[in-house]
């Protein structure tokens, strides 16, 4: 289990200031830096840029601060049980006392945030409510280092792009063209095809069926929807262009499909 020590959201200095913990701290420290800062990293006062996270672990020197007001942070202290104590190092890929410029750090800051309500409360889910937070938090911070990683976050029109796709997955019914979707960030449908692609590695167009047909396997698995019902629920505007396309993809059709979902559900124990 991981224990939360303490964590805050919006944290303000409203003067300059210098932070130091000379003999280290016994616990894990992450801060998220939304404002410009300095770091004693492999050379002092090393200077740092706003929306960047750093995380140190337990026993080592940390130095900082900011040399004019408003210095603004979220910070959180945790700790690992002996059972959970690798599970920086084996499950994710984190650099321990090295700044990590993120793209969606106001992500972050929402869930420690939401961290922060809980560990002030009284509720009696407390200790796992937080243990199962500092998870999410923790592979949410992994997940965008390794897109930072990528060098594809480094690009503006990286964010809008994935908030663009998640609502695509999110109802993949909807009548998606690449005109509509390209005008909604202010681009060339060439120009959002080709960033879609670099972003995603795959076409928009591709990912619209590919979102459709999940769609559409998950309720011929799970629900009575009728072929054509089902059709016009995924986006499809007749029946047959999605059975054509769900045959194409699947190389079942979508009543083939259903059978072997059932005859897989019967056979579970």
């Amino acid at each position: 289990m991981i224990h939360v020590t303490i964590c805050g959201h919006d944290s303000h200095h409203p003067a300059s200031f210098v932070m130091e913990h000379s003999l280290g701290l016994p616990d894990y420290l992450l801060l998220l830096v939304k404002t410009d800062a300095w770091f004693d990293l492999d050379e002092p006062h090393t200077p740092t840029s706003p929306n960047m996270a750093i995380l140190f672990d337990p026993n080592t020197r940390i130095r900082y601060g900011c040399d004019h007001a408003n210095y603004n942070d979220d910070w959180i202290h945790f700790r690992f049980t002996p059972q959970t104590d690798d599970f920086l190092k084996k499950e994710l890929h984190l650099p321990f006392g090295q700044p990590l410029c993120l793209p969606q750090l106001h992500a972050l800051s929402h869930q420690i945030q939401s961290m922060t309500h809980v560990f002030h409360s009284a509720c009696g889910h407390r200790e796992r409510l937080l243990d199962s937070m500092t998870r999410t938090l923790l592979y949410s911070l992994d997940e965008q280092y390794l897109s930072a990683q990528s060098g594809c976050t480094s690009n503006r029109h990286y964010e809008a792009f994935q908030n663009l796709r998640a609502a695509l997955y999110n109802n993949p019914g909807q009548p998606w063209t690449i005109a509509q979707m390209s005008n909604s960030l202010f681009l060339s449908p060439s120009y959002f095809q080709h960033l879609y692609k670099e972003f995603f590695h795959c076409s928009c167009q591709q990912d619209i069926i590919r979102a459709r047909l999940e769609l559409a396997k998950f309720h011929l698995a799970s629900s009575d929807f009728s072929i054509r019902s089902l059709a016009r629920f995924c986006g499809y505007e007749n029946e047959l262009h999605f059975m054509r396309q769900f045959k194409k993809f699947e190389g079942l059709t979508p009543t083939e499909y259903r059978k072997a979902a059932m005859r897989a559900h019967a056979k579970r124990p």
